[in-house]
Protein backbone atom coordinates (compact mmCIF):
# COMPACT_ATOMS: atom_id res chain seq x y z
CA UNK A 1 0.00 0.00 0.00
CA UNK A 2 3.05 2.12 0.90
CA UNK A 3 4.22 2.29 -2.92
CA UNK A 4 0.84 2.74 -4.11
CA UNK A 5 0.07 5.65 -2.21
CA UNK A 6 3.45 7.18 -2.99
CA UNK A 7 2.43 6.53 -6.88
CA UNK A 8 -0.59 8.10 -6.53
CA UNK A 9 0.93 11.20 -4.77
CA UNK A 10 4.18 11.49 -7.60
CA UNK A 11 1.31 11.31 -10.45
CA UNK A 12 -0.61 14.07 -8.99
CA UNK A 13 2.47 16.30 -8.11
CA UNK A 14 3.34 15.65 -11.77
CA UNK A 15 0.23 16.91 -13.20
CA UNK A 16 -0.24 19.73 -10.99
CA UNK A 17 2.79 21.13 -12.20
CA UNK A 18 1.91 20.18 -15.72
CA UNK A 19 -1.26 21.90 -15.26
CA UNK A 20 0.08 25.01 -13.89
CA UNK A 21 2.70 25.25 -16.51
CA UNK A 22 -0.25 25.38 -19.41
CA UNK A 23 -2.53 27.71 -17.25
CA UNK A 24 0.52 30.55 -16.99
CA UNK A 25 1.30 29.97 -20.63
CA UNK A 26 -2.77 30.16 -21.96
CA UNK A 27 -3.77 33.18 -20.01
CA UNK A 28 -2.40 36.42 -21.21
CA UNK A 29 -4.81 38.17 -18.76
CA UNK A 30 -4.88 36.65 -15.44
CA UNK A 31 -8.11 37.31 -14.45
CA UNK A 32 -11.37 36.39 -14.34
CA UNK A 33 -13.35 32.77 -12.11
CA UNK A 34 -11.90 30.46 -14.31
CA UNK A 35 -8.26 31.47 -14.50
CA UNK A 36 -8.57 31.51 -10.75
CA UNK A 37 -10.53 28.25 -10.06
CA UNK A 38 -8.21 26.50 -12.44
CA UNK A 39 -5.26 27.77 -10.06
CA UNK A 40 -6.99 26.98 -6.51
CA UNK A 41 -8.08 23.82 -7.82
CA UNK A 42 -5.03 22.59 -9.11
CA UNK A 43 -3.32 23.49 -6.11
CA UNK A 44 -5.82 22.38 -3.81
CA UNK A 45 -4.85 18.87 -5.19
CA UNK A 46 -1.30 19.85 -3.79
CA UNK A 47 -2.49 20.46 -0.08
CA UNK A 48 -4.63 17.30 -0.49
CA UNK A 49 -2.09 14.81 -1.62
CA UNK A 50 0.78 16.25 1.02
CA UNK A 51 -1.63 16.39 3.92
CA UNK A 52 -2.41 12.43 3.20
CA UNK A 53 1.33 11.48 2.82
CA UNK A 54 2.32 13.56 5.91
CA UNK A 55 -0.61 11.84 8.04
CA UNK A 56 -0.20 8.53 6.36
CA UNK A 57 3.59 8.00 6.22
CA UNK A 58 4.06 9.73 9.53
CA UNK A 59 6.11 12.76 8.47
CA UNK A 60 4.89 15.28 10.47
CA UNK A 61 3.39 13.58 13.88
CA UNK A 62 0.69 16.92 14.54
CA UNK A 63 -2.15 15.37 12.74
CA UNK A 64 -4.25 18.76 13.41
CA UNK A 65 -1.27 20.29 10.56
CA UNK A 66 -2.04 17.17 8.55
CA UNK A 67 -5.87 17.50 8.75
CA UNK A 68 -5.68 20.99 8.18
CA UNK A 69 -3.81 20.76 5.11
CA UNK A 70 -6.35 17.75 3.88
CA UNK A 71 -9.28 20.16 4.44
CA UNK A 72 -8.01 23.04 2.90
CA UNK A 73 -7.29 21.13 -0.56
CA UNK A 74 -9.86 18.79 -0.33
CA UNK A 75 -12.15 22.34 -0.69
CA UNK A 76 -9.63 23.39 -3.02
CA UNK A 77 -9.96 20.46 -5.28
CA UNK A 78 -13.31 19.33 -5.24
CA UNK A 79 -15.55 22.93 -4.77
CA UNK A 80 -12.72 24.11 -7.03
CA UNK A 81 -12.89 21.52 -9.53
CA UNK A 82 -16.79 22.38 -10.04
CA UNK A 83 -16.43 25.83 -10.19
CA UNK A 84 -13.78 25.41 -13.23
CA UNK A 85 -16.98 23.76 -14.92
CA UNK A 86 -19.58 26.08 -13.81
CA UNK A 87 -17.14 28.65 -15.11
CA UNK A 88 -17.61 28.00 -18.86
CA UNK A 89 -21.23 26.99 -18.89
CA UNK A 90 -21.97 29.99 -20.30
CA UNK A 91 -20.24 28.85 -23.43
CA UNK A 92 -22.41 26.29 -23.83
CA UNK A 93 -25.73 26.62 -21.66
CA UNK A 94 -27.99 29.68 -23.39
CA UNK A 95 -30.24 29.20 -20.68
CA UNK A 96 -29.37 31.55 -17.54
CA UNK A 97 -31.06 29.71 -15.19
CA UNK A 98 -29.87 26.30 -15.59
CA UNK A 99 -26.24 28.02 -14.70
CA UNK A 100 -27.76 29.87 -11.54
CA UNK A 101 -29.31 26.58 -10.37
CA UNK A 102 -25.65 25.10 -10.81
CA UNK A 103 -23.93 27.65 -9.06
CA UNK A 104 -26.97 27.00 -5.91
CA UNK A 105 -26.06 23.59 -6.01
CA UNK A 106 -22.32 23.94 -5.15
CA UNK A 107 -22.96 26.30 -2.50
CA UNK A 108 -25.08 24.34 -0.87
CA UNK A 109 -23.56 21.32 -1.22
CA UNK A 110 -20.02 23.00 -0.14
CA UNK A 111 -21.48 24.09 3.09
CA UNK A 112 -24.03 20.50 3.73
CA UNK A 113 -21.15 18.06 2.44
CA UNK A 114 -17.25 20.09 3.61
CA UNK A 115 -18.07 21.66 6.93
CA UNK A 116 -19.87 18.52 8.69
CA UNK A 117 -17.23 15.94 7.42
CA UNK A 118 -14.51 18.77 8.51
CA UNK A 119 -15.82 18.47 11.99
CA UNK A 120 -15.94 14.83 12.35
CA UNK A 121 -12.46 14.44 10.60
CA UNK A 122 -10.80 16.90 13.32
CA UNK A 123 -12.75 15.34 16.16
CA UNK A 124 -11.59 11.84 15.07
CA UNK A 125 -7.83 13.22 14.93
CA UNK A 126 -7.91 14.71 18.86
CA UNK A 127 -7.19 13.32 21.45
CA UNK A 128 -10.42 11.41 22.40
CA UNK A 129 -11.37 10.22 18.46
CA UNK A 130 -14.30 7.49 19.80
CA UNK A 131 -16.95 9.68 19.21
CA UNK A 132 -16.42 10.72 16.05
CA UNK A 133 -14.91 7.69 14.24
CA UNK A 134 -18.07 6.30 13.58
CA UNK A 135 -20.09 9.23 12.56
CA UNK A 136 -17.24 10.52 10.06
CA UNK A 137 -17.25 6.91 8.66
CA UNK A 138 -20.58 6.86 7.88
CA UNK A 139 -20.75 10.94 6.54
CA UNK A 140 -17.64 10.13 4.44
CA UNK A 141 -19.88 7.73 2.06
CA UNK A 142 -22.77 10.36 2.46
CA UNK A 143 -20.21 13.27 1.29
CA UNK A 144 -18.53 11.16 -1.45
CA UNK A 145 -21.34 10.34 -2.94
CA UNK A 146 -23.00 14.00 -2.86
CA UNK A 147 -20.21 14.90 -4.52
CA UNK A 148 -20.18 12.81 -6.58
CA UNK A 149 -23.24 13.48 -8.27
CA UNK A 150 -22.73 16.87 -8.33
CA UNK A 151 -19.84 16.37 -10.78
CA UNK A 152 -22.50 13.74 -12.97
CA UNK A 153 -25.25 16.35 -12.84
CA UNK A 154 -22.55 19.41 -14.09
CA UNK A 155 -20.99 16.55 -16.52
CA UNK A 156 -24.49 15.57 -17.91
CA UNK A 157 -25.58 19.37 -18.19
CA UNK A 158 -22.66 19.55 -20.79
CA UNK A 159 -23.28 16.35 -22.03
CA UNK A 160 -26.75 17.00 -23.12
CA UNK A 161 -26.23 21.18 -24.23
CA UNK A 162 -23.28 19.43 -26.60
CA UNK A 163 -25.34 17.38 -28.14
CA UNK A 164 -27.87 19.96 -28.82
CA UNK A 165 -25.38 22.26 -30.05
CA UNK A 166 -23.78 19.95 -32.73
CA UNK A 167 -26.80 20.87 -35.38
CA UNK A 168 -26.50 24.08 -34.36
CA UNK A 169 -22.61 24.34 -34.80
CA UNK A 170 -22.93 21.99 -38.24
CA UNK A 171 -22.99 25.32 -40.76
CA UNK A 172 -19.99 26.98 -38.90
CA UNK A 173 -15.98 25.01 -39.65
CA UNK A 174 -18.51 21.92 -39.52
CA UNK A 175 -16.09 19.09 -38.67
CA UNK A 176 -13.96 21.71 -35.88
CA UNK A 177 -17.44 22.16 -34.21
CA UNK A 178 -18.52 17.82 -34.68
CA UNK A 179 -15.15 17.60 -33.08
CA UNK A 180 -15.09 19.86 -30.18
CA UNK A 181 -18.21 18.44 -29.21
CA UNK A 182 -17.61 14.88 -29.71
CA UNK A 183 -14.28 15.74 -27.28
CA UNK A 184 -16.58 17.32 -24.49
CA UNK A 185 -18.64 14.96 -24.90
CA UNK A 186 -16.52 11.89 -24.15
CA UNK A 187 -14.66 13.43 -21.91
CA UNK A 188 -17.77 14.27 -19.38
CA UNK A 189 -18.38 10.65 -19.85
CA UNK A 190 -15.00 9.77 -18.61
CA UNK A 191 -15.50 11.73 -15.86
CA UNK A 192 -18.13 9.96 -14.38
CA UNK A 193 -16.83 6.78 -14.77
CA UNK A 194 -13.59 7.89 -13.21
CA UNK A 195 -15.96 9.15 -10.33
CA UNK A 196 -18.09 6.00 -10.71
CA UNK A 197 -13.94 3.91 -9.65
CA UNK A 198 -13.92 6.46 -6.57
CA UNK A 199 -17.16 5.65 -5.40
CA UNK A 200 -15.95 1.94 -5.76
CA UNK A 201 -13.14 2.46 -3.59
CA UNK A 202 -15.20 4.39 -0.88
CA UNK A 203 -17.91 2.18 -1.09
CA UNK A 204 -15.27 -1.19 -0.73
CA UNK A 205 -14.15 0.49 2.65
CA UNK A 206 -10.46 0.92 1.39
CA UNK A 207 -9.73 4.63 2.91
CA UNK A 208 -5.87 4.62 2.19
CA UNK A 209 -6.33 4.13 -1.66
CA UNK A 210 -9.44 6.19 -1.76
CA UNK A 211 -7.68 9.34 -0.37
CA UNK A 212 -4.61 9.01 -2.31
CA UNK A 213 -6.41 8.11 -5.44
CA UNK A 214 -8.87 10.65 -5.02
CA UNK A 215 -5.91 13.24 -5.52
CA UNK A 216 -4.31 11.53 -8.90
CA UNK A 217 -8.13 11.08 -10.16
CA UNK A 218 -8.73 15.09 -9.95
CA UNK A 219 -5.66 16.07 -11.57
CA UNK A 220 -6.82 13.91 -14.42
CA UNK A 221 -9.97 15.12 -14.65
CA UNK A 222 -8.83 18.88 -14.29
CA UNK A 223 -6.00 18.30 -17.47
CA UNK A 224 -9.09 16.91 -19.25
CA UNK A 225 -11.45 19.79 -18.41
CA UNK A 226 -8.39 22.42 -18.92
CA UNK A 227 -7.51 20.83 -22.74
CA UNK A 228 -11.58 20.73 -23.84
CA UNK A 229 -12.60 23.74 -21.92
CA UNK A 230 -9.86 25.93 -24.11
CA UNK A 231 -10.82 24.02 -27.11
CA UNK A 232 -14.96 24.64 -26.57
CA UNK A 233 -13.72 28.67 -25.47
CA UNK A 234 -12.12 28.68 -28.91
CA UNK A 235 -15.21 27.05 -30.91
CA UNK A 236 -17.83 29.77 -29.71
CA UNK A 237 -15.24 32.78 -30.11
CA UNK A 238 -14.78 31.34 -33.57
CA UNK A 239 -18.72 31.18 -34.13
CA UNK A 240 -19.16 34.99 -32.71
CA UNK A 241 -16.71 36.22 -34.89
CA UNK A 242 -17.86 34.24 -38.16
CA UNK A 243 -21.58 35.67 -36.79
CA UNK A 244 -20.39 39.57 -37.12
CA UNK A 245 -18.47 39.02 -40.29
Amino acid sequence: IAMTIAGFFALAIFNVVEINFWIFATFQRRVGVYFWSLLIASWGIVFHAVGFLLKFFRLCTNDYVNVGLIVVGWYAMVTGQSIVLYSRLHLIVPDGRKIRWILGLIVVNFFLFHIPPTILLFGSNSPNPAPFLEPFAVYEKIQITAFSTQEFIISALYIWEARKMLQSLANIKREEARSVMVHLILVNILMILMDVTLLGTEYANQYSIETTYKSTLYSIKLKLEFSILNRLRALVKSRNQSTFS
